[in-house]
């Protein structure tokens, strides 16, 4: 018994912190509207999911290199790696996917049609015409994936840093992906 009203102390606990941390993160948020978008660092183009935030840096007749972001960390992520690629002659975008930095939060799907569909308007919108050289970090690595094997003819190479998935061939996973249903709702 002694067990249980402890466990339930614990748990308590850790529901009001947590609950503590999400309204104290709230606090703060800032509607994304134009006064927000002209306070910002860099651009924005409004594409047919919503305004996105990105930023050239580098020659502008340099080869382009595409920075892609992860799941958690918006574009700034790449603040140590733009001056070095500008350095070496490429031209670099970043920008922020849909849900992230500065971008909009678009009540929609978010799934990989959509991250490629804001990299194919992006790139349009910024008449980037030859192949890119991809990096994407974490989740930006899905993209720049989906992305190389859906338009080719639009990437020069792909570079990949810690890539989100999971290992699939491994027992215990390639067993979970073989049950139905499950399978196909840990894929997507």
């Amino acid at each position: 018994m002694k067990k249980w009203k402890a466990l339930g102390a614990v748990l308590a606990t850790v529901a009001t912190v947590a609950a503590g941390v999400y309204v104290v993160a709230r606090w703060d948020l800032r509607t994304l509207d134009a006064e927000a978008r002209l306070a910002a660092p860099g651009s924005f183009v409004e594409l047919a999911d919503g305004f996105v935030h990105y930023a050239w840096h580098g020659p502008e007749l340099g080869e382009v290199v595409v920075l892609v972001h992860g799941f958690s960390t918006p574009s700034f992520v790449w603040a140590g790696i733009v001056e070095p690629l500008t350095r070496a002659g490429f031209r670099v975008l970043h920008y922020d996917i849909y849900g992230r930095g500065f971008s909009d939060r678009p009540h929609v799907d978010n799934d990989a049609d959509l991250f490629d569909r804001q990299l194919v308007q992006l790139l349009d919108s910024q008449s980037v015409e030859k192949p890119v050289h991809l990096v994407g970090y974490s989740m930006g690595g899905a993209i720049a994936t989906w992305f190389a094997a859906h338009h080719p003819e639009r990437v020069a190479s792909v570079g990949l840093i810690a890539p989100a998935g999971f290992p699939v061939n491994e027992p215990g996973v390639t067993s979970l992906l073989a049950v139905p249903v499950l399978g196909d709702w840990l894929m997507a």
